[in-house]
């Protein structure tokens, strides 16, 4: 190699590595705005309204500017069990945390046992060395047990998400799957930031009994290059959860794909209001919800019933629905250089999705307990038969709210059929298997 030659190299590689560094600059930069913002404001914000430089990907979740120290005990006049700043305090409704999102959903159904004998598979972009020990430190402050198992592979590539958004949505998908199904095991799988994830979605469905995607592409209504690898493998393997989006509704942001594929379950989103003694009160569609009228999507068969085919020919988004909003937002634990060690105020999709996985989690142990058997992949074919089988026994109905659609009985393009009664659905005998 010549002199000219070396020195052309050099830069190059000098270059690129300068880009790189900028890059992660740039991005844990975003993730902070984002908080300040939210602090500044007094009002929700998205952690990353679009994706980080260089990425396809992003998580849909908000960041409310509130944030607690640790706390390892219960307080006075707080539901026992939890820190102050979970669920009520002194008569307000505050964060709420696993007890209140156990009771409100009401996970303690016969046969659920906490989702034991069933793994969730957690997959986010970048990762996050440090998930584990800080979900054990979550189960200490919320008295919650470890998971019986839990598995990192990490495919990304060597990108580490410290600081860049990705580690709180970690955190957020981690400790409410977890919260919801306690005596799951857990595999967080660690996508390449710079690929499609379509390897690390065909591993998630090789090694779990349901996955949980709280993330959407850059392209809506799925036009993009994502496509043929997700149209021909996404419906092969376990219950697959996909986040509905945020921004609201089309003309807005519209429903994202890959929720709108018909190979997912996709998940809208809800505020959560609650009683003192932590059963729902309330609960509305959340007006930031991503929900719609696929643009790419024929109906699938098995919608249409229930008022679920208001978009036909094509498909409507999402298919249900649970805790959102930011303003009714969980407490989310993380510790790191960047944000420090406390409990954050989050919300978005990405809440609801992890929060139906674990309840996912939890009937499938009650269904092969009953002789049922786990939910398939499609389980959307159990879904909308139940709903138009009796409706109000296997959902709470959603009639209010407005995210460029309004709310109303039984289906709608906020909260799709409703928010599921995991009691019903897991021990569900009749109508189409």
């Amino acid at each position: 190699m010549n002199v000219r030659k070396f020195w052309l190299l050099s830069l190059v590689v000098l270059l690129v590595c300068q880009f790189g560094f900028a890059q992660v600059i740039a991005n844990k930069t975003i993730a902070k705005q984002s908080f300040a913002k939210a602090q500044a404001t007094g009002k929700p914000t998205p952690l990353l309204a679009k994706p980080l430089p260089g990425t396809k990907a992003r998580p849909v979740i908000w960041v409310t500017g509130q944030k607690w120290q640790k706390s390892v005990g219960p307080a006075p006049k707080n539901v026992p069990g939890e820190p102050s700043f979970c669920d009520y305090n002194n008569g307000h409704q505050a964060a709420i945390c696993p007890k209140g999102l156990q009771t409100a959903y009401g996970t303690n159904f016969p046969g659920a046992n906490g989702g034991a004998g069933m793994t969730i598979v957690v997959l986010d972009y970048f990762s996050y060395p440090g998930a584990y020990a800080q979900l054990q430190f979550f189960d200490v402050v919320m008295h919650l047990p470890d998971p019986p198992s839990f598995k990192s592979i990490d495919l990304s590539g060597g990108n580490d998400g410290t600081g860049t958004g990705w580690d709180l949505e970690t955190m957020l998908d981690l400790e409410y799957s977890h919260a919801m199904a306690p005596n799951a095991s857990i595999v967080y799988i660690q996508a390449d930031p710079n690929g499609d994830g379509s390897y690390e979605e065909q591993l998630a469905q090789s090694l779990g009994d349901v996955v949980s995607n709280s993330w959407t592409f850059t392209d809506q209504n799925g036009v993009g290059v994502e496509l043929p690898y997700w149209e021909a493998n996404l419906g092969f393997g376990p219950p697959t959860l996909f986040a509905a989006g945020d921004g609201s509704a089309f003309p807005y942001e519209g429903p994202a794909y890959p929720c709108t594929s018909p190979q997912a379950t996709c998940v809208g989103g809800t505020s959560l209001y609650l009683k003192p003694n932590l059963t729902r009160n309330i609960e509305e569609g959340w007006s930031g919800s991503g929900g719609g009228c696929s643009q790419v999507f024929a109906i699938p068969a098995w919608q249409g019933s229930v008022g679920s085919g208001v978009c036909a020919p094509y498909r409507a988004a999402p298919d249900i629905a649970a805790i959102a909003d930011g303003n009714t937002p969980v407490a989310v634990w993380i510790c790191n250089a960047y944000w420090g060690c406390y409990f954050y105020g989050v919300g978005g999709t990405s809440v609801a999705t992890p929060v139906l996985s674990g309840l996912v989690a939890d009937m499938d142990t009650a269904r092969v307990i009953f002789g049922k058997g786990k939910l398939n992949h499609l389980m959307n074919y159990e879904l909308y038969p139940a709903a138009a089988y009796n409706y109000n026994y296997y959902y709470y109905d959603v009639i209010y709210g407005f995210n460029g659609y309004n709310a109303g009985p039984q289906y709608d393009l906020i909260t799709g059929i409703g928010v599921p009664s995991g009691k019903a659905l897991a021990s569900r005998f009749f109508g189409i298997p």
